[in-house]
């Protein structure tokens, strides 16, 4: 996928017809977009996704004022008034063109939500088609659920890999990898023939087969059931998530509460990095005890055998191996090696049997000496897993007692924003404890429903080898028994497949992520991909998992979006020469990029805007005049084909107007206007 051309009508903060030229070259693959805080970054970042997708990000406020609100304002009682995103990309050889349009006739002064209407043209050939059924077109060209690795706000891009959001990461990564394939004969056509062939049973055929096809009908709808009702719970943990953001936001911009609001966003974080660290601890500690917990066991036993050994070697009661068995046979044989005769009672078959009781007993003694090094291991190991054990338990404790002081703070801020007398606050406060307890019932009710879908399909497995078992009489139905053992052994070949592909994609990955990283980060630091997909960085120098800044946070998830582009492409490259390809998967992505050095200091950002224009083969870019100087400017400057300013036009007579310099030049950045809004304007050489 390339993207060609932007071209926006009156939408948000952009007025009138604003292009936006997107080819690049082989050599320069980057387009840069400067703009201030408020001109439109995150709106052009969002044209995009609102013409492919036509939804807009979380973070975009009144995402119904979709028409700019001067065209809305200018535009009579009974006029007709409209805004529109037309995005033109190719992809495989063809053309497209996806236009979406919001026309309405205006009858109040507020805008509310409209439907938009999308059109979808491809050209080939010089000849175009309007698409039928755009939407499903665009979904196999990007499905929406990988819309995150390609379009995102830097600043928040981090979060797309923690708490619940792992999940979908996996969902989307098996759709860009072209496993969503063998997921659908798993989850939808496999079961769908094995039910079917069940139910040819019919009334004549075998009573237990029936009742257990009945049973695992029941079971399968009420996984059904379960299932909509974990999406329902996501979908609404997600609603209350972005209440509470909404209303930390409004605490945060009023002047009351700003301070005690800054004062728990700073606790929030910190609470953040306790409850991971948690985590962290709790895994080691059932690590450690899954690996090693049978050394509790041997206390006094390793004693035990010293001592008896010990004894046995006095004694000589220990065995002496095989030299003695080598002499055994040559007193019994009569005959020294040398052939010379051993008659009983002559000196040499007694110096013989001398040698017999001293034979081997080298061996012995050092068999013993490494019993005694091994067992002395055993007793270090013991005392080195106690006290890692009780390091874990003190970290556990002391951060258990952190995160309840840290709660009792969040509390007393709590009760003083009630207690603020400023009725917004109060009723702000009240919104935001709202929210947040149904974002906590919401996900305890989820992981409640994930622990029962998991016993559901530990029933449906249960039934299914008892009607693979069941012994029945009449010959229709050991057919039907067979077909559907056949069945359910491909379902079974499918599940394994299926594994080893997701492991062997997560493990490219993380090679990626780790090799990306490493270019940029400059700390003791690696990144590591669990087996859910979800992103951990670990403190090499120490071997613990690392306390993660913002900063970090934004590297990280960068390297993974970076890994994701190198591993599409390098699948979708093999495809093409592939002549016997089974799968799909893969494919040559834009990334669209907003607020990529926000947290950074100078080093990262420098080192980043070096690292981005190697990312793929197309990167867009918005900067604010603030994340652009000095080295930043000059690598991506050398890597950008095209340059554009968001021109900010301000009613604001006060407000000072400003340029931005580059390569040299200056050119307009905010200036003063007749009404709010933005254009775009490029940057020439």
């Amino acid at each position: 996928m390339k993207l060609l051309k932007l071209t926006l009508e009156n939408f948000r903060v952009f007025h009138g017809t604003q292009k936006l030229d997107l080819e690049v070259s082989e050599d320069k693959p980057a387009v840069l977009i400067f703009g201030m805080n408020g001109a439109g970054k995150t709106t052009l970042l969002n044209a995009f996704t609102w013409a492919l997708y036509g939804t807009f990000s979380d973070d975009v406020e009144r995402q119904e004022r979709v028409i700019n609100d001067y065209v809305w304002a200018q535009t009579p009682f009974g006029g007709l008034v409209s805004a529109s995103v037309k995005l033109e990309f190719e992809h495989e050889g063809l053309n497209f063109t996806v236009h979406r349009a919001v026309t309405t006739t205006k009858n109040a002064d507020e805008q509310s939500a409209l439907p938009p209407k999308l059109t979808v043209t491809q050209s080939e050939h010089g000849a175009s088609t309007t698409v039928q059924n755009g939407q499903d077109r665009i979904q196999k060209i990007l499905p929406a659920g990988l819309r995150q690795f390609f379009f995102f706000n830097g600043e928040r891009m981090e979060r797309m890999f923690t708490g619940d959001r792992t999940d979908e990461v996996q969902q989307a990564i098996k759709t860009l990898m072209g496993l969503e394939e063998i997921e659908r004969a798993i989850g939808t056509h496999l079961p769908a023939a094995s039910r079917k062939l069940s139910r040819q049973v019919g009334s004549n055929g075998d009573g237990r087969l029936q009742a257990l096809t009945a049973e695992q009908d029941r079971l399968e709808q009420q996984k059904i059931d379960v299932h909509k009702e974990l999406l329902q719970l996501s979908e609404n943990a997600a609603g209350y998530e972005r209440e509470v953001e909404a209303a930390n936001r409004a605490l945060l911009a009023n002047g009351k509460a700003a301070p005690l609001q800054r004062q728990r966003a700073k606790l929030k974080f910190r609470l953040d990095e306790l409850v991971a660290k948690r985590i962290e601890r709790q895994e080691r500690k059932r690590d450690l005890l899954a690996k090693n917990s049978f050394l509790a066991f041997t206390g006094g036993i390793d004693s035990t055998v010293l001592d008896l050994a010990e004894g046995m070697r006095k004694r000589r009661e220990l065995p002496a191996g095989i030299q003695r068995d080598y002499i055994d046979g040559l007193l019994e044989d009569g005959q020294c090696m040398c052939g010379r005769d051993l008659p009983e009672g002559s000196e040499a078959r007694i110096a013989l049997e001398e040698r017999r009781y001293n034979a081997g007993l080298a061996d012995v003694e050092s068999r013993w000496m490494y019993l005694r090094g091994k067992t002395a291991d055993l007793t270090l190991a013991r005392a080195d897993l106690l006290a890692k054990l009780r390091e874990c338990v003190a970290d556990i404790e002391d951060i258990e007692a952190s995160i309840k002081q840290i709660d009792a703070e969040m509390s007393d801020i709590a009760r003083e924003l009630e207690g603020v007398d400023v009725m917004d606050v109060q009723r702000l406060e009240e919104r935001r404890k709202e929210f947040d307890r149904k974002r906590l019932d919401a996900l305890q009710q989820h992981r409640e429903a994930q622990s029962q879908l998991t016993e559901l399909d530990e029933q449906i497995e249960k039934v299914r080898r008892q009607f693979h078992s069941a012994r029945v009489q009449d010959e229709e139905s050991k057919r039907i028994q067979r077909q559907v053992l056949l069945v359910d052994e491909v379902l079974d070949a499918f599940q394994r497949i299926l594994a080893v592909k997701t492991e062997e994609v997560r493990q490219q990955l993380d090679a990626k992520v780790k090799s990306v990283f490493g270019r940029i980060c400059i700390r003791p630091f690696t990144p590591s991909l669990t087996t859910s997909f979800a992103l951990e960085l670990v403190n090499h120098s120490a071997g613990v998992a690392a306390a993660r800044s913002t900063g970090e946070n934004q590297i990280l998830g960068l390297s993974f979006v970076g890994a994701v582009s190198e591993l599409t492409k390098e699948t979708y490259d093999r495809k093409q020469k592939a002549t016997d390809a089974v799968l799909g998967g893969g494919g040559v992505y834009p990334v669209v990029m907003d607020a990529p050095f926000g947290n950074l200091d100078v080093a990262y950002q420098n080192d980043i805007a070096e690292s981005l224009p190697k990312l793929t083969s197309q990167i867009i870019t918005l900067l604010s005049k603030s994340q652009s100087r000095g080295m930043v400017l000059e690598h991506l400057g050398q890597a950008a084909s095209r340059m554009y300013v968001l021109r900010s036009y301000t009613t604001n007579s006060d407000a000072d107007e400003d340029s931005i310099t580059i390569h040299g030049r200056e050119f307009p950045y905010v200036s003063h206007g007749e009404f709010n809004h933005t254009v775009l304007e490029e940057v020439t050489a």
